[in-house]
């Protein structure tokens, strides 16, 4: 097999997939339920809609449960997070949540939190949801409502973070970053943390759907702000603060791709679009990630395995360095840039992402392709293996190379059920069902 543009032979056997092995499966899908939504968000990639019923062309119930057993079979207890439009404008929310968990996926669900009351929160629950993830962009109603497209948006979100918690539900925090609200993050980090959310996600804009007519950050904005996410960390070390679709936080960490089997490091916060992760859109289509619109398969008509193995736009995504700077960058494994904003710049979807201001160094060489760590081999007691089994999909590799380190540093050998209790990371249950960082 020939090497990619831009690749060398050597950095081609590196390069994910390059032996004939099928990819690794998916372990987070994000699925848009439906288009219709409550609210009109100014930065909505749905361009979702205010109707009275869900339009004719979205998946009816009977097809998304038989979307559910793909998932289950190509992504196996992959986070599926169950998001519109407005999810909870679908009367069959529940059914899919249960179906979901029982087929071993662990939903959560994506919402603006504003149609959330203690029914609906606790139906959520008993039907096996892990947890909900609620927007709320602002400390200020005003900028939030502003930005919503509905008066009282704000204080419906507020009391939807107080619904979810008071049933017991794992909470995140979403907010998405814009100049005018940039440095309102403090004040949002320190809502989430009272109101008990296990994350604080800030979302970097992609120009795509309607956020096409907002304003994104200027380039030194985004360094600004991704500098000060990793001071909030320090400040809130019992909640995850993570920046999304800003890849380059690997860069400002000064983290390196390390631990992975292929390319891109699992558990980093480079670009997982087509690697991981994969988008489902309310028709069933499937694109390689909400921000990317290039639909490459229709579960009405092509199964999941096949979208997901074969697709080309995947394989590009799985095998290709990006183009310009991001290919010659001293951090192109380890970030690589966000794919979706380089089509949205570039209309290229291997084009270097022109946002990240970084220019590789003066003397210092294109980073090369990450390869595993080599440590000594650790046992496993059949309790602690089969334990380990029930935590996600998107955590289990990390949770087990962790384990497996600290094993090693302690001249502990064979793992134990204890030795997991004693080293559980924070937020993440004995078992791992009600898990959800990541």
């Amino acid at each position: 097999m020939a090497a990619p543009a831009g690749c060398t032979a050597a950095e081609d056997a590196a390069m994910f997939n390059c032996s004939g092995e099928p990819p690794p499966a998916p372990y987070i899908v994000s699925w848009n339920v439906t288009r219709r939504c409550n609210l009109a968000c100014a930065h909505c990639y749905l361009d979702a809609v205010q109707r009275k019923s869900e339009a004719r062309d979205e998946l009816s119930a009977e097809e998304c449960l038989a979307v559910i057993g793909q998932l289950a079979r190509t992504a196996p207890g992959a986070m599926l997070v169950l998001t519109g439009g407005e999810p909870l404008l679908r009367h069959d929310l529940e059914q899919l949540v249960q179906a979901g968990r029982e087929e071993g996926l662990m939903p959560v669900i994506g919402t603006n939190g504003t149609l959330l009351d203690a029914r609906r929160a606790e139906s959520l629950r008993d039907a096996g949801a892990a947890g909900l993830s609620i927007s709320l962009d602002s400390s200020d109603a005003r900028f939030h409502d502003r930005l919503r497209g509905l008066p009282g948006a704000w204080a419906g979100a507020r009391r939807g973070l107080a619904a979810a918690g008071k049933a017991g539900l794992a909470i995140v925090l979403q907010t998405t970053v814009f100049e005018e609200n940039r440095r309102d993050l403090t004040a949002l980090a320190d809502i989430a943390g009272q109101a008990g959310a296990m994350a604080f996600n800030v979302f970097f804009l992609v120009c795509t759907g309607r956020g096409v007519t907002q304003t994104d950050l200027a380039s030194a904005g985004y360094e600004e702000t991704l500098r000060e996410i990793m001071l909030l960390q320090e400040q809130h070390p019992g909640m995850k603060i993570r920046a999304r679709c800003a890849p380059y936080m690997r860069r400002i960490q000064g983290l390196h791709a390390g631990e992975c089997s292929g390319d891109y490091a699992d558990w980093s916060s480079a670009c997982l679009a087509g690697r991981r992760y994969l988008r489902i859109t309310p028709q069933g289509r499937v694109t390689p990630c909400p921000y990317i619109p290039e639909v490459i398969g229709d579960l009405r008509h092509t199964p999941l395995a096949e979208i997901w193995n074969e697709s080309p736009v995947l394989q590009r995504l799985r095998r290709e360095l990006p183009k310009g700077k991001c290919g010659e960058c001293d951090y192109r494994y380890s970030c690589g840039g966000c794919r979706a904003r380089a089509l949205a710049q570039h209309g290229d979807l291997m084009a270097e992402d022109s946002k990240c201001i970084h220019v590789r160094p003066e003397g210092q060489l294109p980073e090369a392709p990450p390869a595993p760590a080599a440590r000594p081999a650790v046992c496993w007691e059949p309790e602690a293996e089969a334990r380990l089994e029930r935590i996600p999909a998107f955590l289990r590799q990390r949770v087990r190379e962790r384990l497996e380190e600290y094993a090693i540093r302690e001249g502990v050998d064979p793992i134990t059920v204890a030795f997991m209790a004693a080293h559980r990371p924070p937020g993440l249950s004995s078992s791992g069902s009600r898990g959800m960082r990541g």
